[in-house]
């Protein structure tokens, strides 16, 4: 059964923090936009049906174009089958109602365990120095962790090849956490903060106020 995208959208509107963190991270962007609304740093994809959804309801969207073609090339090589790399009309002619699923769950990914569960989400590493939220679990709101859960449940069983592809996702963070000999920062489905190991998959209550900081956020 498709997914109906108007009714997900109004699922998953919750704000992921009580304030502005766009305004947060902007004066850090040598462009001074939030960095997930700069295509520059963040290239927002959409499901092929979601594209339709959106273009045929909103003009805020267009397909993505490379500052050359080698980069055009090597992203479209890296988009997942069945989706599309997109880019809007910039965050200040942003229409909340029509932001794209990865736009609503910057900068997190659910988080998939070695023996297959979906135990919570963590975020994109690749944005540990730019991403104020990612350097404030803290301020996550309970009603975005909520909206977050529920929409890829739903996602999961409408599109199950997504649970691979976070998997996957999983499966190479813990690589490149183990490496670093660091613990994977987990916002679990219970409410609580966790650390845990990229080796052994134990869980350790944790503040998130003494999540290390990155970047101008240290």
């Amino acid at each position: 059964m498709p997914i109906d995208y108007a009714a997900l959208y109004a699922r998953f509107d919750a704000p992921i923090a009580a304030l502005d963190c766009g305004a947060r991270c902007a004066p850090h962007n040598p462009h001074h936009v939030p960095f997930c609304c700069d295509t520059c740093y963040a290239v927002p994809v959409v499901y092929e049906e979601e594209w339709d959804y959106l273009s045929a309801n909103t003009g805020l969207w267009h397909p993505w174009q490379g500052r050359s073609q080698a980069e055009t090339r090597r992203l479209l090589c890296e988009t997942p089958p069945g989706m599309r790399p997109v880019a809007c009309l910039g965050h200040l002619h942003c229409q909340r109602n029509f932001r794209s699923l990865s736009c609503r769950a910057f900068p997190f990914f659910p988080y998939i365990t070695r023996d297959d569960r979906f135990i919570g989400m963590t975020y994109d590493w690749q944005y540990e120095k730019t991403c104020w939220v990612v350097n404030n679990l803290q301020t996550v709101t309970p009603q975005f962790r909520s909206a977050f859960f529920s929409a890829f449940d739903e996602l999961f069983t409408t599109i199950p090849g997504e649970w691979d592809s976070y998997r996957s996702l999983s499966i190479n963070m813990r690589r490149v956490f183990g490496r670093w000999k660091r613990a994977i920062p987990l916002l679990h489905r219970n409410g609580h903060y966790y650390k845990l190991s990229p080796r052994s998959g134990r869980l350790r209550r944790a503040d998130p106020g003494d999540f290390p900081k990155f970047g101008p956020y240290a």
